[in-house]
């Protein structure tokens, strides 16, 4: 019989049931209580709209196209800025030597890929070299140049006494390459705490037109812009259609050039009223019969000239019957009887698959694929397509089982399916067959894919003990690394162990080879650690989880010179100092073979390697 204290203890360990209400009794009431507050709410839009004031009716229809606007100009321009930021801080730190042209070269590549609407990332030294990437129809280049005006000289030297970074005017370039106006953002750059010249990002402005043309389209009657100060125009929808005729000297139109009167005539008609929000200005503008009113919003932080937003509204919208109150509330009255007759029947109809699909779903988080069932399909079109959808995923988890390893999708389910690129130290190991490709061309296709198949499952499984990540597998080489996504402070040791399991792995299966009068396989197995940018890499649409950068490649050079240093042992590992120096485990078995020279290094590296125990067979 349990004592009152274990009956205390298992009370307390047992979760606290939560109380639960019926979905479909839910989805009546929910349903019906939404068409009711909509039908009030928009019974209540109409009494406003045709008893309030100009004031309150101009807040509500322009407020929408202003905020889109604004965001538009946001989401182009301040992702710029902290990508400058990014770099200016790993050129401070030393992280990238500016005046070596490869690094950086790769860092303003990658960075420009991360924000597309930049068309140039550079760098101006102060002595007035230039270097830098570019993107356009034909891909990214990079490039030298020299500083070849006066506003690019003064932007140098204006940068040294700043610590941030700054918009610079607009201008027109007329090389043929772009021949469109531009806007720069600079930002200066120390480096061994001296002034190392300026970083650049260069934005091409033809692409808010576009947008811009965008929401006029959606909204008919209304006629989104962006002034660059009160006199010139930097996008309006007329401007998307008809591109304007610009040059250095007349890089951006004035107000009457693009077409609209309107707003030609924006500034001489009266006194601005603040309507709704604070900044939020409006003005009546009339052209005879017809007119406009004029909703602008100035945005902060955008120098050397403001930028204001704005939306032009027909006047006529303020002319609206009265008996559309009436048409209103009759119409959200049928709605809402309608609605609570239907709603019970549909509550319940809907009910049913959800229900099954909330239990199907909940077993996807133990990504045990295999006992998952498919849906029934239902009656109504969402739901049959929900339950179509989630067959059609059923299949494809299926498939990432084989594809994918399980690890990683935990990780990536933990971290919401987004993993952001980022700069990590990790260990990376490369592995390869000596004389795979002499040896395959004796063997039919089958038996040389199911030997590989082999192969990689011996090694995948060494690599996946240590908590590694296969990343991909190249014909006969596998590439792995340790230390991302997940930080892993011992992948140095974590990989020395891999790499130790993989030499005996290796020399067991040949002597069962042996045993089956096969030849023995042969394998070189690289490791090198240092930094990396890891993430979800690739083509929009399809990417991959894996790391680039200078340590990835130092790996697989460490594996291919393992033909050199020891051609004719069955399983050669190599290591860099790098490597051993994180290592914090044993290190008895790991010989230095002193400096070596490593193809695409300037300078030798030091290099060890992994004494492992003998072939089998073999004393």
């Amino acid at each position: 019989m349990a004592t009152e204290a274990e009956t205390t203890t298992d009370r307390r360990a047992a979760p606290a049931r939560r109380r639960t209400i019926p979905l479909s009794g839910t989805l009546a009431v929910v349903m019906a209580g939404l068409v009711a507050l909509t039908t009030i709410d928009v019974l209540a839009v109409f009494w406003f709209m045709t008893a309030g004031t100009t004031r309150d009716l101009l807040a509500r229809t322009a407020q929408l196209g202003l905020d889109s606007v604004q965001a538009r100009i946001g989401d182009r321009f301040t992702p710029v800025e902290d990508q400058l930021a990014f770099l200016s801080r790993q050129i401070a730190s030393g992280a990238i030597d500016p005046n070596d042209g490869a690094a950086l070269d790769r860092l303003l590549t990658g960075a420009l890929a991360g924000t597309p609407q930049v068309r140039v990332l550079s760098l101006a030294a102060p002595d007035g070299t230039i270097r830098g990437v570019t993107q356009g129809p034909h891909g990214v280049f990079a490039f030298t140049d020299k500083i070849h005006t006066d506003q690019e000289r003064r932007e140098i030297e204006q940068a040294r006494g700043r610590d941030e970074s700054v918009w610079g005017p607009v201008y027109f370039v007329p090389a043929e390459s772009m021949r469109t106006s531009v806007a720069n953002l600079s930002r200066p750059v120390q480096a061994d705490g001296r002034f190392a010249g300026v970083l650049r990002a260069t934005i091409t402005v033809d692409a808010l037109s576009d947008h811009l043309q965008t929401i006029a389209a959606s909204n008919p009657g209304t006629t989104p812009f962006i002034l660059y100060g009160r006199d010139r125009v930097l996008a309006h929808p007329a401007m998307a259609a008809q591109r304007p005729v610009l040059s250095p000297e007349h890089p951006l139109p004035r107000l009457d050039e693009i077409g609209d009167p309107f707003l030609a005539s924006l500034w001489a008609e009266g006194e601005a009223e603040t309507v709704g929000e604070t900044g939020l200005e409006a003005r009546i503008v009339r052209l005879g019969d017809d007119g406009r009113v004029v909703l602008t919003r100035t945005i902060p932080n955008f120098d050397p000239v403001p930028l204001i937003v704005g939306v032009e509204v027909p006047v006529a919208v303020l002319d609206k019957p009265d008996d559309d109150l009436l048409r209103a509330a009759l119409a959200g009255l049928a709605v809402l009887a309608i609605a609570i007759l239907v709603a019970i029947a549909v509550s319940r109809a809907i009910a049913r698959p959800v229900g099954a699909m909330a239990r199907e779903v909940r077993a996807v988080g133990s990504l045990d694929f295999a006992s998952l069932r498919p849906l029934p399909g239902s009656l109504f079109s969402e739901l049959n397509e929900q339950a179509r959808a989630y067959n059609t995923m059923l299949t494809g988890l299926r498939w990432l089982e084989t594809y994918v390893p399980k690890s990683l999708v935990r990780r990536l389910l933990r971290s919401g399916g987004a993993v952001p690129s980022a700069e990590r130290l990790v260990t990376v190991m490369f592995t390869d067959i000596v004389d795979f490709t002499a040896a395959a061309e004796r063997m039919p296709a089958a038996e040389v894919a199911a030997m590989l198949n082999a192969h990689f499952d011996l090694l995948g499984r060494c690599v996946e003990a240590e908590g590694g990540t296969i990343d991909k597998f190249i014909g006969d080489c596998v590439m792995a690394f340790w230390g991302a996504p997940d930080d892993q402070p011992d992948h140095a040791d974590r990989a020395l162990r891999a790499a130790r399991a993989i030499a005996a792995a290796v020399a067991a299966d040949n002597a069962a080879r042996r045993g089956r009068g096969l030849a023995p396989l042969r394998v070189r197995i690289g490791l090198h650690s240092g930094r990396v940018v890891a993430g979800n890499i690739g083509m929009s649409g399809r990417s991959g989880y894996t790391i680039v950068g200078d340590a990835v490649n130092l790996g697989n050079r460490l594996e291919q010179l393992g033909k050199a240093v020891a051609p004719a042992d069955e399983v050669v590992v190599l290591a860099s100092g790098e490597t051993v120096e994180l290592a914090a485990g044993d290190r008895a078995d790991l010989r230095s073979l002193g400096p070596q020279a490593v193809p695409g290094r300037r300078t030798e590296i030091e290099i060890f390697r992994l004494e492992g125990p003998p072939p089998s067979g073999q004393p």
